[in-house]
C-alpha cells in the first residue's frame, strides 16, 4: 500500500510546488507589467540563466503579457511550466503590428528560443537558377536563395533535380560553367562536343541567338509549355520551307523531348500559371505535421513536410510555422489554406516586402482548390502516423540516459588542443537539433592559463562563454574528458551563476601487453556531476553517438585550428627564414614534403633536388642546417 502512494504523493509535491512557482511569478509580474504601454510590439520571456524562453509579439503589449499571469488555471499545461519559469520579461515598442511581426521573426531566427515553433531541417529544396548577371546567362542548381533581380529562380524540386538538370542542358544548351572558366576558354570545352552547350565562350553563337535559348529555357521552367511548342513548330516549318532542314531536324528533336517529358507530368492541376504552395496539416495531442504542396504552372514538382512542436498558443501555429518556412524557401506568388488566422493580412505584407512582389494568402473554398488542399492534409496526416512508428530520437534517448530535465535540443561541445602547453587553443561547437551550427562556432585561446593545464584552460573558456547572456546558453554542455574536466567545467559554472546541465565523455580505455593475445577495451564513459560511476551506454545507442558526433566535431575544429596557430608559430622561427635563395613558397614546400628542420637535414642534396631545388641551393640549405640546431 505504501508502494503504491508513494508515486501519488510525489506527484501532489510536484504539482504543489509548481502552484507554488505559478503564485509567486504571477505576483511579481503583475506588479512590473501593470505600467506597460499599449503600443503594438515584441516581448521576450527569460529564465534564471537568462536564456530566452519565448518570443512573441502583441497588439497592446501590457494586455498581451498580463494574460500570461492574470488567472494560471486557464492557461494550457506547456503555458503553466513555461511561466513557473520565467524570471523577467523584456519588451520592444514598434510603430506597428507589421514591425512588430518583422522583430519577432528575427528574432526567434537568430535565438531559437525553446518554446517558439523550431524547424529542424532549414536546408532549403533545390532551384533551378538563370544568372542573369552576365551577358550570355548561366544555369546552375543551388539550394540558396539570395534576393537579386538579376537571378531568375524556378522550383523548388522535391526530386528528380539531375534529370532535370541533364534534360534542361541537353535541350536548351545553355551553359553551365562559372565565369571564371567562361573568361578563360580559348577553345570550346567537352560539353560544346557532346551537344549540350552552343559555346558561347569562343563566340560560336551570338549573343541574340543564344538570348534565344534561355527564353526557350525559361517558358519551359514557368510552365508554358504549349507555348514553347507552339513556337517551335512555326520555327520548325519555317526552317523547313527554307530548305534548311539540319536546323528542322534539330528544332523537331527538341519538341518531341519537351512532349516526351511532358507527358509523364500528371493532368493539369489548376488552370493558373503562378507559383502556388498549398499548406495542409495534422494536428496531435503535441505536435502538428505540416505538408506544403509545390504547384509550378499547373503542376505539382514537390512536397515539404515539416513537424513542429505546438506552440504556447495553438491559434498562433500557421503564422509562426509561415514566417519561418518562407525564411528559408522561396516565396510564391500565393499560399492557400483551409482555414483564416488573426495575422493573415500582416503576414501577406511581410512576405510582399520580402519578395519584392505582390504575395496573397488565401484561404480557397473553389473545387480545384479543396481537392488540393485535402491532398495536403491527407499526406500531413498519413505522415504523422507513419513518423510515430519510429523510435526515440537521440535527444530523447540522451534526455532519458542523463535524466535531464529539458530535451536537450541544443548541445554545445568543448575540447582543447595543445602541444606541450604551446599555442593552445579551446574549441567550442554548437548542436541545434543533432545538426552542427556552425555561425555559431567559437575558438577561444586561453589568455590566464601557462603551459599545459586542460583543468584551468576549461575553467578559464567556460567562464568566459557563459558569463555573458549572449549568445543565449545550450541546454547542456558536454565536455571532452573524464572527473577532471568536468569538475573544471561545473566549478566555473558555478562562479558564474549558470544553471546549465553538463556532462563529460571519456573515450575508451584500452588496456594491452606482450603477454596477451587479446586487447582488452573498455565502453566509451560519460560523467555526471553529483555522481561517482560513469554511465555507459552500448556502443550503436543514438545518444551516445550524438555526443560522439559533438566530441569528434569539437575535437576537429580545435586540431585544425591549433595545427594552424603552431604551423604559424613555428615557421616564425624557423631556420629556413634566414637562408639566402628560401623564399616563402620554397620554405613552405620543404616543410609540407619533410615535415620537420630534422627531415630536410636527413634528406642529403639528392633528397632535396628531387624536391625542386638546384644542387647549389640545396648544399647551401644543408650547409646552414648543419650548422643550426633543429627548432622544430
Amino acid at each position: 500500500m505504501d508502494s503504491a502512494e508513494s508515486p501519488k504523493k510525489s506527484f501532489r509535491i510536484l504539482v504543489t510546488s509548481m502552484q507554488d512557482a505559478l503564485l509567486n511569478v504571477q505576483a511579481r509580474m503583475l506588479d512590473e507589467v501593470k505600467d506597460w504601454p499599449t503600443q503594438p510590439g515584441v516581448y521576450i520571456m527569460r529564465d534564471s540563466a537568462k536564456r530566452i524562453l519565448y518570443v512573441g509579439k502583441a497588439k497592446s503589449l501590457r494586455t498581451r503579457v498580463r494574460s500570461y499571469f492574470m488567472n494560471p488555471t486557464a492557461l494550457t499545461p506547456k503555458t503553466r511550466i513555461l511561466v513557473s519559469r520565467v524570471a523577467a520579461v523584456e519588451f520592444t515598442v514598434t510603430q506597428t503590428e507589421l514591425e512588430a511581426l518583422l522583430l519577432e521573426c528575427n528574432l526567434i531566427k537568430q535565438h531559437r528560443p525553446r518554446y517558439n515553433i523550431r524547424l529542424k531541417d532549414d536546408k532549403n529544396f533545390p532551384y533551378v537558377v538563370l544568372d542573369f548577371t552576365h551577358p550570355f546567362p548561366q544555369f546552375r542548381v543551388t539550394r540558396r536563395v539570395v534576393a537579386d533581380p538579376k537571378l531568375n529562380y524556378f522550383g523548388p524540386f522535391s526530386g528528380g533535380i539531375r534529370d532535370i538538370s541533364r534534360f534542361l542542358l541537353k535541350t536548351f544548351q545553355i551553359r553551365d560553367c562559372s565565369d571564371a572558366k567562361f573568361k578563360g576558354r580559348s577553345r570550346p570545352c567537352m560539353n560544346y562536343e557532346i551537344g549540350t552547350c552552343t559555346a558561347p565562350c569562343v563566340s560560336l553563337v551570338s549573343e541574340e541567338d543564344y538570348s534565344k535559348q534561355v527564353r526557350e529555357a525559361s517558358l519551359f521552367l514557368k510552365g508554358k509549355k504549349h507555348d514553347l511548342i507552339q513556337a517551335l513548330k512555326t520555327e520548325m516549318y519555317d526552317a523547313s520551307e527554307a530548305t534548311q532542314y539540319e536546323t528542322a531536324k534539330r528544332l523537331r528533336d527538341k519538341i518531341g523531348a519537351i512532349e516526351r517529358l511532358t507527358q509523364k507530368q500528371n493532368a493539369v492541376l489548376i488552370d493558373k500559371l503562378r507559383d502556388i504552395d498549398v499548406v495542409g496539416c495534422f494536428v496531435a495531442e503535441h505536435e502538428i505535421q505540416w505538408v506544403v504542396l509545390f504547384i509550378r504552372g499547373g503542376f505539382l514538382t514537390g512536397r515539404r513536410a515539416e513537424r513542429v512542436k505546438i506552440t504556447l498558443n495553438p491559434e498562433e501555429s500557421v503564422n509562426a510555422f509561415l514566417e519561418q518556412f518562407y525564411s528559408v524557401s522561396l516565396i510564391p506568388d500565393e499560399v492557400w489554406l483551409m482555414d483564416d488566422f488573426d495575422e493573415r493580412e500582416n503576414l501577406s505584407e511581410l512576405l510582399s516586402q520580402q519578395a519584392e512582389k505582390s504575395v496573397r494568402i488565401q484561404v480557397k473554398r473553389g473545387e480545384k482548390a479543396l481537392r488540393l488542399l485535402g491532398t495536403a492534409h491527407e499526406n500531413a496526416r498519413l505522415l504523422f502516423h507513419e513518423s510515430t512508428k519510429k523510435p526515440m530520437s537521440a535527444t530523447e534517448e540522451l534526455q532519458r540516459a542523463l535524466s535531464l530535465t529539458d530535451l536537450p535540443t541544443t548541445i554545445e561541445g568543448i575540447d582543447v588542443s595543445n602541444f606541450q602547453g604551446t599555442s593552445p587553443a579551446v574549441a567550442l561547437v554548437h548542436f541545434s537539433d543533432e545538426r552542427p551550427l556552425k555561425s555559431r562556432y567559437r575558438l577561444y585561446y586561453p589568455k590566464t592559463v601557462v603551459g599545459a593545464n586542460d583543468f584551468a584552460m576549461i575553467h578559464e573558456i567556460v567562464t568566459r562563454r557563459f558569463s555573458k547572456p549572449d549568445p543565449p546558453p545550450p541546454e547542456l554542455l558536454m565536455i571532452d574528458g573524464g572527473k577532471g574536466q568536468l569538475a573544471a567545467a561545473v566549478r566555473a559554472l558555478q562562479e558564474v551563476g549558470a544553471n546549465i546541465p553538463v556532462c563529460s565523455l571519456a573515450k575508451a580505455r584500452t588496456e594491452s601487453a606482450f603477454t596477451r593475445k587479446e586487447v582488452k577495451r573498455s565502453e566509451e564513459r560519460i560523467f555526471i556531476p553529483n555522481r561517482k560511476n560513469p554511465i555507459v551506454l552500448r556502443q550503436g545507442n543514438p545518444a551516445l553517438a550524438l555526443l560522439q558526433r559533438v566530441r569528434d566535431e569539437a575535437h576537429r575544429f580545435s586540431v585544425i585550428s591549433h595545427q594552424r596557430r603552431r604551423g604559424k608559430w613555428s615557421n616564425e622561427g624557423s631556420p629556413l627564414e634566414a637562408i639566402e635563395g628560401v623564399g616563402e613558397k620554397t620554405k613552405e614546400k620543404l616543410l609540407k614534403t619533410f615535415g620537420s628542420v630534422e627531415a630536410i637535414r636527413a634528406a642529403g642534396v639528392e633528397g632535396l633536388v628531387k624536391c625542386g631545388l638546384s644542387e647549389k641551393l640545396a648544399e647551401r640549405v644543408l650547409e646552414r642546417l648543419t650548422a643550426t640546431p633543429d627548432e622544430s
